[in-house]
């Protein structure tokens, strides 16, 4: 029932009616024989009721339902990478013979299947013949997400997806929701992969760091790998470019076919920063031209470092250490060596005498620990160390910035707790001796090993002066790189000797070894170079360095990122360790002739007291950007290099990406196929259910609405009116 009104308002309503309609009927039949009167009452009632069941609208609610066979949509890649001959055929011409058995066993079942084709954008050709591989990048995901908006456009509906592709994505989407939508649809995306491995023809150079620092007129090491991808063996010369392209270096360097080929140039630090560039020949035949050249950024530090070396048992090993540092022009050291109880030795760079005292000498104030970049400290350090001054020390690398380094492993005797946060390794008990240096990866990937100083595999480790004295340690602390360890004769275990750990904005590292310094001593160690200079010498340079605040500079500048496909974006955060309160810096960012832009980062909180902004920006076109922070005091202004690299092109490699089609199938939960074993499964999943049904919003269908309904109506008057004519009642 759907009446017209309330039921509880009708109901009176229809009582008066029908009381109504069946007195004024009796009444006017009162002339009229006994029968005919209750015929014609009987009548009136008929009809009385028929009308009020009407108002009542008696029938049922009906949800219409639309029933649609669903489509498989066919997605063949038509990028340039598909026509790349595999050795029979092209992938495109594989990808066609697939869409033909496809469209076969569908059409045997029944099955609806509609062709598209995507590049950079979805298309839908007339016929599969008609596509060509011409597209100059492929978008998959983006075409992914149109092939949904079309379909929905259309009011069809998906069973699933097919792609038949190689699975390069060579151009990123800014958001794609294909799988989103796939998910929504209940349609899995099954991939068909297409294409073999095929060795790309190619040269490319890097440079392991992308920014060298050193100081004026020292030896600056810039190295540069360049790797050979099935170019024929052959001599090629490489070029160093200062930032104006002309030439400072070269050489000849021979090519290995699958191989990668080192070369470091040396040259001397000029007067102040720079960039300058590696480059190398386009050979013909190299399916890229833009990876032939690469930028380094030369850091020249035009301030000292400042050092200061506290010894509490002097030995042959912090003697040399404080001799060669005060024979470095761009090193000024302050050292402190204990002789005994009641007596200590102190000298300075700048003066040319000692100073004897019964004091002992040590920064005791943060003002006086800011004058030097790298705190050095030999053994028995405890005769230096105070709780107060250790907290001191802490605030000077954590929040300062500045670097600590323990030449000679444990530097204390028994225990110091109070100093176990700026070690980057926990103690055990025992010594370790007769032993060599061997560089880590990590001290590779770290710059420090095979371009400052010589490759973890040269010989040279091996035949320099066995060191000993190494304490034995428990454990290595969390964020430490171990950039060298201690290899013992006879034993295939190996010791942490060399590690560093980034503290708060400065960095603590440890040298645990003594007996360096008959690297400098014995003939047969001079023959192999002068590793002892050059181990402090870089060894120190690169802390300083890989501490966030370089010597000199009052403020640093870090990027989120070196290296970044251009129209994606970074963060540049400024800090500022000065005492006072400084004016907000300025970037601008320099980029080939163009004029310098401008970019004012905004001040953000910081967990800690150092005032800290930040900016955001997106390079737009690819190259080297040359971002320079303008303080505005008269101190050093850091400086940093980024490099937007363009997004790769369709023929920069053509090697297939079955991992990304498989990717995206399971994340659908649909099948990653081959061309094997895709009829077996689509002879099954076209021959399931291919319908949707679709329904609209319920109507009232009522019951009355019928010519029987009216017929009879119409019969129960007619037969009242007849009788009461024949009756003779008016």
């Amino acid at each position: 029932m759907n009446p017209v009104l309330s039921t509880q308002a009708l109901i009176p309503i229809l009582i008066l009616i029908l009381g109504l309609g069946l007195f004024l009927s009796w009444r006017s039949t009162q002339h009229a024989g006994k029968r005919i009167r209750i015929l014609l009452v009987t009548l009136r009632c008929l009809v009385l009721a028929s009308i009020c069941i009407l108002f009542f609208n008696p029938g049922k609610w009906v949800s219409p339902e639309d029933s649609t066979t669903k489509v498989w949509p066919i997605l063949i890649d038509n990028s340039l990478s598909m026509a790349v001959d595999d050795g029979q055929s092209t992938r495109l011409e594989s990808a066609l013979a697939i869409h033909k058995k496809l469209s076969d066993s569908a059409d045997k079942i029944g099955a609806k299947v509609q062709t598209f084709s995507f590049g950079d954008n979805l298309s839908s050709p007339s016929s599969a013949s008609t596509i060509r591989p011409n597209a100059l990048a492929s978008n998959l995901l983006q075409s992914g997400e149109e092939l949904f908006s079309s379909l929905q456009a259309s009011g069809q509906t998906p069973a699933g997806v097919i792609i038949l592709s190689d699975g390069r994505q060579t151009q990123q989407p800014s958001g794609s929701n294909f799988l989103l939508h796939s998910k929504a649809h209940n349609a899995p995306v099954h991939t068909i992969a297409i294409g073999k491995k095929i060795d790309p023809v190619d040269l490319e150079i890097s440079s392991t760091k992308r920014t060298v620092t050193g100081f004026i007129g020292q030896d600056i090491h810039i190295k540069a790998t360049i790797r050979n991808l099935q170019i024929a063996d052959q001599e090629i010369e490489i070029e160093l470019l200062d930032s104006e392209e002309k030439l400072l270096s070269k050489a000849s360097i021979s090519l290995v076919k699958g191989e990668k080929t080192s070369h470091t140039f040396t040259i001397k630090a000029p007067e102040l920063s720079t960039t300058v560039h590696l480059r190398i020949p386009i050979l013909e035949g190299e399916q890229r031209d833009n990876n032939n050249q690469c930028a380094v950024y030369l850091r020249v530090l035009t301030t000292k470092t400042r050092v200061f070396i506290a010894e509490g048992a002097p030995y042959w090993d912090s003697k040399f250490l404080a001799q060669h540092l005060r024979l470095q022009p761009h090193i000024d050291v302050q050292s402190v060596h204990r002789l005994n109880d009641s007596r200590f030795f102190r000298i300075d760079s700048k003066k040319s005498y000692h100073t004897d005292s019964a004091e002992n000498i040590f920064p005791d104030s943060a003002e006086e620990l800011a004058k030097f970049d790298l705190i050095i400290f030999g053994k028995n350090a405890e005769y230096f160390l105070t709780n107060k001054r250790i907290e001191l020390l802490k605030s000077f690398v954590r929040d300062q910035g500045g670097a600590i380094l323990f030449s000679r492993g444990k530097s204390y005797s028994g225990k110091l707790p109070e100093l176990a946060d700026l070690e980057p390794v926990t103690w055990t008990v025992g010594q370790l001796s007769q032993f060599s240096l061997t560089p880590t990866p990590d001290g590779k990937a770290s710059g420090l090993f095979g371009q400052a100083l010589p490759n973890p595999s040269s010989t040279v480790w091996k035949s320099l002066p066995k060191l000993k004295d190494a304490h034995q340690i428990e454990s290595v602390k969390p964020f430490t790189r171990v950039l060298a360890r201690g290899a013992i004769d006879g034993h295939q275990s190996t010791f942490p000797l060399l590690a560093v750990r980034r503290y708060g904005q400065g960095v603590t590292g440890i040298v645990n070894a003594d007996g360096l310094w008959k690297w400098d001593f014995y003939p047969e160690a001079r023959e192999l170079g002068n590793m002892y200079s050059e181990f402090w010498s870089q060894l120190l340079q690169w802390m300083v360095a890989y501490s966030e605040f370089l010597p000199g500079y009052q403020y640093s500048l870090r990027s989120s990122a070196t290296t970044l496909t251009h129209g994606n974006n970074i963060t540049l955060t400024a800090r500022y360790r000065g005492s006072d309160s400084p004016e907000p810096p300025v970037l601008s960012i320099r980029f080939g002739s163009s004029p310098p832009q401008t970019l004012t980062p905004a001040r953000v909180p910081s967990d800690d007291p150092i005032p800290t902004w930040k900016a955001s920006f997106t390079p737009e076109t690819p190259g080297n950007y040359e971002i320079t922070l303008i303080t505005p005091d008269k101190s050093p202004q850091p400086t940093a290099l980024l490099q937007a690299i363009a997004p790769p092109k369709e023929s920069d490699n053509f090697n297939p990406d079955p991992t990304f089609l498989s990717e995206i199938a399971a994340a659908t939960k649909g099948q990653s196929l081959t061309a094997e074993t895709f009829e077996s499964y689509f002879d099954s999943a076209f021959s399931e259910i291919q319908t949707t049904t679709k329904k609209a919003n319920a109507t009232w269908k009522p019951t009355w609405s019928h010519w029987i309904t009216a017929f009879v109506l119409v019969l129960i008057l007619g037969s009242e009116w007849f009788i009461r004519r024949r009756s003779g009642l008016s």
